[in-house]
Formats: structure tokens, sequence, C-alpha cells
């Protein structure tokens, strides 16, 4: 028990003070500017963790990149611009119509986690260390194994 709550301690320390920079995140960053955060920008919200600003981002989960194999692939292509783009989700622009809502998706409140099995909109990770890695790989954050062992079991005390 004092072990366990000694790694959910850091790990709830790494999840609220740990910066790392972000890129291309359709909703927050764009054009290949960067951002310094932690993962507290995002999930921001006192005692749920979901966004406390209602917009939707893209952090690449439904990139064809990081699709699984049960995933499907959609091919749409902008009325605009004629440019093609696939994913394994359209996320909001399937109730705007919008191009530019492609892949975007709200913040999801993190209490209750554990409970919520697979995670992310399209089930991509099947664990919560699936999702420290997506974020690790994600953003280059190079996170320590022993990081993403207290990550883990601080989201999953949430």
């Amino acid at each position: 028990p004092a072990r366990a709550r000694a790694s959910i301690a850091r790990g709830q320390e790494i999840f609220n003070t740990r910066p790392f920079v972000i890129t291309n995140v359709a909703g927050l960053v764009e054009n290949g500017d960067k951002l310094t955060v932690t993962c507290s920008t995002c999930h921001d919200a006192p005692g749920a963790g979901s966004r406390s600003i209602p917009e939707l981002l893209d952090i690449g989960i439904s990139a064809p990149q990081v699709r699984t194999p049960d995933l499907p692939l959609f091919t749409l292509q902008c009325n605009s611009d004629g440019v093609f783009h696939f994913t394994s989700d359209p996320g909001q622009a399937l109730i705007t119509g919008k191009c530019a809502d492609l892949s975007k998706f709200k913040v999801p409140t993190l209490r209750g986690l554990a409970a919520r099995a697979p995670y992310f909109h399209n089930g991509l990770a099947k664990t919560l260390m699936d999702v420290v890695n997506f974020y690790d790989a994600r953003f280059v954050i190079n996170f320590t194994p022993q990081q993403k062992a207290d990550l883990a079991a601080f989201m999953g005390a949430l």
C-alpha cells in the first residue's frame, strides 16, 4: 500500500509539472508552432480532469500511422481545396461537415478512468500504460520506465 501510494503521488507530480513540447495539435497549436505544456494543460478541470475550455483538439489518435487493423480507415476529400484526408475517425467533422474539424475531439474527463477501458474515443489504447506510451511517443517526452509506471498508477487512481 505505501509503495502504491508513493507511485500514485509521483505520477500526480509528473502529470501536473513535467513539461514537454507539443506541435501540430489542431485546435491548440498548429502550423509547426510549438508549445510547452504539462498533462494538466489540457486536462485542467479541477476534480474531473477534462478541459475547462470548450475547444476540440486533434492529438493524432485517429491518424493512419497509429491505426490498428481493427479500426476503419476513412478517405475524405475537402471540397474547398480538393485535399484528401485519411483518418480512423472524422471526429467533429461528422457533425459540422467542416474539414477544419476533421479528427478533432473533446478532451475526456479523467475521473473514474480505470473503469473505462479501452481508452481514447476509438479504443486505440487498451491499457493505461498504452495511453502513457502513446503520449510519450507522440510528443517525444522520453519518460523513464518508472515515470511511465507512476503516471499510469496515478491515472488508475483517479
